[in-house]
């Protein structure tokens, strides 16, 4: 298996950007130029988990660090508040309160 092609799948898989996997590329060619097993093995799981921990990364970066079942709320709440219409004093709300001078 070539460098290149690796990174590509794993930047497929793990949704990251190829720059990323550029940066990661010259350690997949030593893991893949390493004749010993071990070391290859160790190496490429080594890529793979920075790998994955960019992918967690960047998914929080897209979801502005929500869960899941943050964002189910939110369009819940969000679905339910589209239709809504407030109140008249909603609107009054947020006016300076007038004080007297006493």
């Amino acid at each position: 298996m070539e460098a290149k092609r690796l990174i590509g799948e794993l930047c497929s898989r793990f949704r990251v950007s190829v720059d990323f996997g550029r940066r990661l590329q010259p350690l997949v060619e030593k893991a893949l130029a390493t004749s010993e097993p071990r070391k290859r093995q160790g190496l490429l799981e080594l890529v793979e988990r920075s790998f994955a921990e960019e992918g967690r990364r960047a998914e929080r970066v897209r979801t502005g660090g929500s869960t899941p079942d943050e964002w189910r709320a939110l369009r819940s709440v969000a679905r339910m508040l589209h239709a809504w219409n407030p109140p008249g004093w909603f609107e009054r709300w947020e006016a300076p309160v007038r004080r007297s001078p006493f």
